[in-house]
This record gives structure tokens, sequence and C-alpha cells, in this order.
């Protein structure tokens, strides 16, 4: 059986909003929402946490103290496919469920879709992509440890080590990729934690969601746009010009 390994990468030293995974989010640290939400999918056999080394990122460590089921691997800040299979190594994993520590509203739901459509299919890689219809930040990918294997033993570009995916898309016939796609297309919502602007927003969704449904996705957050587009809408002027609040 396909043992599946939720994987979720995270930092403190992004340029555009400082230690956003351990800023206060209704009540809490971002982080925690997100480890919340990855125990809910059900079909992972495990959770990893990958961080960079470094003293710098060693409180999202301390936040995840409180969650001792999740395991903690650390590597080179600069090459997330060594993390990763440290993280697979550790675990036995044959396929990685990859989530990122900036997506306090990743849909576990969605997630447990993609596992299901991921092993059903016998692809290298399963992915919500940019233009899928889907809310972004909601998403998830699956990797299969295998592909990794290959992106650690032949990629020399940088990018191509951090990023991962522009190693697969040049070769889809080696790698094939399975692609989820939604109507009706939602892709103009945002709820990504990236700049200061998005942390206002975001704490405001969290703050009229979490405490009546802690686990909202995709149905709730469309729900909240028709009614607060200011928040999620990025082609409204709150998205697009000045932020007043």
């Amino acid at each position: 059986m396909t043992r599946v390994v939720g994987i979720i990468q995270a930092r403190l030293t992004s340029i555009r909003l400082k230690r956003k995974a351990v800023l206060p989010l209704a009540g809490r640290p971002v982080i925690h929402h997100l480890f919340d939400r990855a125990l809910r999918i059900s079909r992972l056999d495990d959770l990893v946490l990958a961080l960079p080394e470094g003293a710098a990122h060693d409180p999202i460590a301390e936040a995840a103290a409180a969650y001792p089921q999740i395991k903690i691997v650390r590597g080179p800040d600069d090459d997330l496919v060594v993390r990763f299979l440290m993280a697979a190594e550790a675990t036995g994993a044959d396929a990685l469920v990859r989530m990122w520590g900036d997506c306090p509203a990743t849909d576990p739901n969605l997630a447990e879709g993609l596992i299901h459509a991921y092993l059903n299919t016998g692809v290298a890689w399963a992915l919500y992509p940019n233009d899928s219809g889907y809310p972004e930040g909601v998403e998830s990918q699956v990797i299969a440890v295998d592909a990794l294997r290959a992106i650690d033993r032949e990629a020399i570009d940088p990018k191509e080590r951090e990023n991962m995916l522009p190693f697969f898309t040049r070769q889809p016939d080696r790698f094939p990729a399975l692609r989820i796609y939604r109507k009706p297309d939602r892709n103009h919502l945002k709820c990504l934690l990236d700049t200061e602007p998005d942390y206002r927003r975001i704490s405001q969704i969290f703050d009229i969601l979490y405490p009546e449904t802690p686990y909202f996705g995709v149905k709730e957050l469309e729900a909240l746009a028709e009614r607060r587009p200011e928040l999620l809408d990025r082609n409204t002027p709150t998205m697009s010009g000045g932020i007043p609040y």
C-alpha cells in the first residue's frame, strides 16, 4: 500500500511579510491552523514539518511543540528537495502531500480528493494549478518520492530545486501529471498570506468564519466573498489599491 505523508514547508525569512508563519490569527499562530487542517486529512499516514536550519526558524519549531504527532526535519534553506527527501526518509513515504506555511486556509477536503485521484491514476505528481478555478491559498500538491529523487540526482538549477514543478513540466512524458480544474472559476479569490495587506484581510476572514466553522473551506470562502468581496476578490479596489483599515 502506498504510504502517503503530508509535508508542510515553512520558514521565517520571507521578504514581503516577516515571521508570517507565527503571526497571531484568530488567537493562535498561523501555522497552528495549518497543522489542524493537515491532521484532518484522513489518508495521511504521517505528517512532517520541513524547516530550514538556523536559529531564525526556531520559533516555528517551538510552535510545533504543541503537536507532538508532527515530526520535524531541518535542512538547507536553499534546497527544498533535500528537505523533502529528508522527510520521506524519516517516514518511509512513497508520496508527499505538499502544503505551505502561508496557506492557513488549506482545504483538507481538497487535499483528500487530490490524494485519491493521484493514487487512482499512477501519475508522478498531481496538483491544483494556478488557473484551477479554486480560490488561491486552499490548494495542495502530491508528489511521488521517486520523482523527487530524480530531481535530486539531476537538477542543477536552484529554481528547480526550490520550486520542483519546472523540472516536471519540461519532461511531461517522463513525469505525467494530473491537473484538477473546476467550474465556476473562482481563481480571482485569494486567501494566501503573502503581504501585510493579505494579513489584515485574512485576519478578518478568520475572525468571521473561524468561530462558527473552524475548518471552513471553499464553500464558506466563496459565500463570504459574495457578502464581503473586498476581503477575497483581487479585482476589487481594496485588493488592487489601498486598504481602508
